[in-house]
């Protein structure tokens, strides 16, 4: 990734949004930037507190001097290849809005699915059974899982329907999953823990009715590999082994001893996984169902494995 030059910040445009944008796409590109234009309107936008929207029906609208210092400093630090969720400091996900810096990584798309599968699993159970059910969301990071579902589920919650944890290895995701679900006031509604997959003892006796789990699925290799986001976030939450399912194979080995009688795993996988992870499921000496739930682009992003 190229970086940007001394003295790039005169080369921002003007101070109107549309010179401001212009400038600062330029700037990006010249960095290779991928998607300089999208960040350069993210940027300004920012500087400006308005959306992209608000941003093109504007065109002319000024930057005072201390937006534009701002803006400069941003766009510099995009140059180097720092993330636009990281330099704002929050990412547009599910339509909420998530802090974000290093220690956690930044929510992506693809987990939206997870997350709406997860909504969908609980609407289903809660109208099915009056027993209390119990979930997991497993290596939270900025809690943006847990998050959306205490926002669907806040009444559930509070009448003792739906008990919620979520849990990280990282103490540092935690602190973050906790200002998130502050942030939305909600934090009383979850219960966070830090610990390794399944070891918080968050779980009642009967067992976890739904465990939601997005966990490291890069292999070593693809960790490893300079260029993107990947650059800055922490490699903790993205090293899966050489093979990407080091911890997708220990959790799903205690899938039999921790889930409920009829419970239920949402894991979110990486592109070219499923076969394996069905493999490793088809392993365990218990009935499965196994089906899988594929993102925007087609690829199998969210394995659903439910005791039977």
């Amino acid at each position: 990734m190229a970086r940007a030059e001394p003295g790039s910040s005169a080369l921002l445009g003007g101070s109107t949004a549309a010179g401001s944008v212009a400038g600062a796409t330029a700037i990006l590109r010249g960095a290779g930037i991928p998607t300089p234009r999208l960040d350069a309107e993210l940027l300004v936008g920012h500087a400006l507190g308005r959306d992209r929207a608000w941003l093109h029906a504007h065109p002319d609208a000024e930057l005072d001097p201390a937006a534009a210092r701002l803006l400069a400093g941003w766009v510099e630090r995009r140059a180097t290849g720092e993330p636009v969720a990281y330099i704002r400091g929050f990412k547009e996900w599910l339509s909420l809005r998530i802090a974000t810096d290093a220690r956690a990584l930044i929510p992506r798309p693809e987990t939206e699915l997870l997350a709406e599968a997860a909504i969908s699993e609980i609407s289903a159970r809660l109208v099915r059974d009056d027993a209390p059910l119990q979930a997991w969301d497993v290596a939270t990071g900025s809690g943006a899982v847990a998050l959306a579902v205490a926002l669907r589920f806040r009444t559930a919650i509070s009448l003792g329907r739906l008990q919620l944890a979520a849990s990280d290895l990282s103490a540092e995701a935690l602190e973050l999953a906790s200002e998130n679900l502050a942030a939305h006031r909600v934090s009383g509604l979850v219960t966070l823990a830090c610990g390794d997959l399944l070891e918080p003892a968050v779980a009642a006796a009967r067992g976890i009715d739904l465990l939601i789990a997005n966990l490291p699925y890069l292999t070593s290799t693809e960790a490893e590999a300079t260029g993107g986001s990947i650059d800055w976030e922490p490699r903790g939450a993205l090293d899966g082994g050489r093979d990407g399912l080091d911890l997708l194979r220990r959790l799903i080995v205690a899938l039999p001893q921790r889930l409920s009688r009829d419970g239920v795993a949402l894991l979110e996988i990486g592109a070219g996984q499923a076969d394996a992870v069905r493999a490793l499921v088809a392993a365990l000496d218990v009935r499965t169902a196994v089906t899988t739930l594929r993102d925007l682009s087609a690829i199998e992003r969210v394995v659903r494995v439910a005791l039977v």
